[in-house]
């Protein structure tokens, strides 16, 4: 494995942690900022993979713009910023079925895919 394998691996590990507190955390605020966090890791790897200009327009667009708005429209639109219990729906295992099924459909697509394979 060379360095920059490495380091994108330790990006991607980071990248998927933080988009993984983006859908757990209960505070919207600290969501909207885990969801900085993800987005700056994805701008990490297009500068990884070479794609400069990608990545300073994912840092200006998304980082810049779409998510510091939707911190502001959170801060600005909550009155009670309390747990309010939990919110779990009674059909999540139905979600989790079709992740799974995609999953397992995508990586049985790209197994067979020349370019998937080293």
């Amino acid at each position: 494995m060379t360095a920059q394998q490495i380091i994108f691996m330790i990006v991607a590990a980071y990248t998927i942690g933080s988009g993984l507190m983006v859908v757990t955390t209960r505070n919207l605020v600290h969501a909207a900022l885990w969801l900085v966090s993800t987005l700056f890791g994805v701008a990490v790897a297009y500068a990884l993979l070479n794609a400069n200009f990608i990545a300073v327009v994912q840092v200006v667009v998304y980082i810049g713009a779409i998510a510091i708005l939707f911190i502001f429209a959170v801060m600005l639109t909550r009155k009670d910023m309390r747990d309010s219990g939990p919110q779990m729906n009674k059909n999540w295992w139905a979600g989790a079925l079709v992740a799974v099924l995609v999953f397992a459909g995508l990586a049985f697509l790209l197994s067979g895919w020349s370019g998937f394979r080293n």
